[in-house]
């Protein structure tokens, strides 16, 4: 079969385009299509996780993309209130961008979380994040992007898949990504089911601009506001830091969305006369939903085609990143001749279950939200039974901080059972979603730690990873690596080794030589080099003795 690409990618949102990066990077040639003009004026997702933002480091746009959301100056913190303009009820207090980059021992201590990544948080709306995104895609020539292209039809043969357009064109590709979002035209056309929850309520999202009400509010710059009075309990996300804001309200069903009335609701959240306008409104349905296969032939499913998750927590759009990130160095390997075609089933191994975890984890944010904002009608008053009702009510919100500072989802996953991952007998951290234990252990993220004299915050270990495999040479003693160096020759796989001589980053890696993917996570460690390191190698590369299980 002739291909007309070696991939083409359907949908155009923030999955799609990184994995149309993560090709693009490796030089292999695909066609993202994206079936809208290739706007987006409603802000949508909001949260880039740190891990996402190790990633947009290693392209060297991560910058870019922090300019394109809040002020760095602007404070991270999640305030709960009667109304935008009424009474404070509870604060979680988080430190800004800058805070966090210049922490001291102070912050440190309380905020343990910032010295495991580069970033804390970071809040971008996903309409300022695609326009960075797009133009980064622009800058590599592989990548061929085309908007208004809807896809009708798929036919699968043995070595490729051929798609039809709507205006009756026709693509053949060697593999389809299918990062179509929720309403998947190509999961549906692939009859793959979902399996969870279908609908866990109906909400609706409205975005404004008004410009005074971060200084009417009273409350100071804050990431969230969660508005608890009875008839307006919901939440406004500041977009910009200045002026542009969602209100996410839940509302009772379809009948409830009909009778909606934006104007009137964003008006009782605010609390007070206060000037907004209405830019666009967004009904919405959180689901706890997850793909019964992520792959069917040549095709394979990425972010919300392959999970829907609900936002509280802000992980379903950095779910969708894994995703693109894991599936995209392995195609490239493929593609270029490295890898076995085995290590495509590795994909539904890897990351189905980071999916369950985090739509469940989501879904226990959501649940415990409402379950701890019983409101009743006197939590306005200015009376002492009005002050007893919203200290008491405090109490129960201390719990949602887990809401708010999931470090252990977003840093702490791991890839346990993955056949392209070689164990080393270490046994497995507890995994908690609020406390990430940094270690090297096979299945990992690669832990993060600044390297140079005193921890200089300019460089960290992760900026030794490129777009290949790395291998680490840790100490001053650490092996000859020349056997690596050789296997990795033989089979054509990419691979740089970098020696650090950091003692810090030895003792977190627990090891003298790591192998490193190029996606971040270990592959294998140890103390001194393997009997058998072309073994290592093909292991990594999808080829190893031990099978890798093939999705049904």
């Amino acid at each position: 079969m002739q291909h007309d690409y070696p991939v083409i990618i359907v949908g155009g949102g923030p999955v799609g385009m990184v994995a149309a990066a993560e090709l693009g990077l490796r030089n292999i040639p695909c066609l993202l299509l994206e079936q809208g003009d290739g706007t987006n004026n409603h802000p949508r997702a909001n949260v880039v996780s740190p891990r996402s933002m190790e990633h947009f480091r290693r392209w060297g746009i991560d910058e870019q993309v922090i300019a394109a959301g809040l002020p760095v100056d602007y404070p991270t913190d999640i305030v709960f209130t009667t109304r935008m303009t009424g009474k404070e009820i509870l604060r979680f207090a988080f430190p800004s961008i800058a805070r966090a980059r210049n922490a001291d021992a102070d912050l440190l201590a309380q905020y343990p979380e910032i010295a495991h990544s580069p970033y804390f948080k970071t809040a971008v709306g996903q309409n300022h994040i695609e326009p960075v995104l797009r133009r980064f895609l622009q800058s590599l020539p592989s990548v061929q992007m085309r908007f208004g292209a809807r896809v009708e039809a798929v036919a699968q043969q043995a070595d490729g898949a051929t798609l039809t357009l709507a205006d009756g064109s026709q693509l053949r590709t060697r593999y389809v990504l299918a990062c179509d979002g929720a309403k998947s035209t190509l999961r549906h056309l692939l009859d793959i089911p979902m399996d969870g929850k279908s609908s866990l309520g109906q909400n609706v999202g409205v975005y404004i601009r008004a410009p005074d009400l971060l200084k009417r509010s009273g409350k100071g710059g804050c990431i969230l506001y969660w508005t608890l009075a009875p008839d307006c309990t919901g939440v406004f996300i500041a977009i910009d830091g200045r002026e542009h804001y969602t209100m996410q309200r839940h509302i009772l069903g379809e009948e409830e969305l009909e009778k909606f009335d934006a104007r009137a609701a964003v008006r009782r959240a605010i609390g007070d006369d206060v000037d907004f306008e209405i830019i666009t409104i967004q009904p919405w349905v959180p689901r706890q939903l997850v793909a019964q296969r992520y792959r069917d032939g040549n095709v394979f499913l990425l972010g919300d085609a392959a999970h829907l998750l609900s936002p509280t927590g802000g992980f379903g759009m950095n779910t969708g990143i894994g995703d693109a990130v894991d599936i995209g160095w392995k195609l490239a390997g493929v593609l270029q001749g490295w890898a076995d075609a085995a290590i495509l089933d590795s994909y539904e191994i890897e990351r189905r279950p980071i999916a369950w975890r985090n739509a469940v984890e989501a879904t226990d944010n959501r649940s415990s939200l409402h379950a701890s904002a019983e409101l009743p009608a006197e939590i306005e008053d200015d009376t002492p039974r009005g002050e007893a009702l919203r200290a008491e009510l405090a109490e129960k919100l201390k719990l949602q901080r887990k809401h708010f500072a999931a470090v252990g989802i977003h840093l702490g996953y791991r890839y346990e059972d993955s056949p392209i991952c070689i164990p080393d007998g270490t046994p497995a951290p507890p995994d908690d979603p609020q406390k990430y234990l940094p270690v090297a252990r096979p299945g990992s993220r690669a832990p993060h730690c600044w390297l140079g004299q005193g921890q200089t915050r300019d460089k960290s270990i992760l900026d030794l990873f490129g777009h290949g495999f790395t291998l680490l040479r840790l100490g001053d003693a650490s092996p000859d690596v020349a056997g690596f160096q050789r296997a990795a020759e033989q089979r054509g796989m990419p691979l740089a080794v970098q020696h650090v001589t950091y003692a810090e980053a030895a003792r977190l890696y627990g090891a003298a030589l790591v192998l490193v993917r190029p996606d971040g996570h270990v592959a294998w460690r140890g103390d001194a080099m393997p009997a058998d390191p072309l073994g290592i190698i093909d292991r990594a590369r999808g080829a190893g003795a031990q099978p890798i299980s093939r999705v049904a």
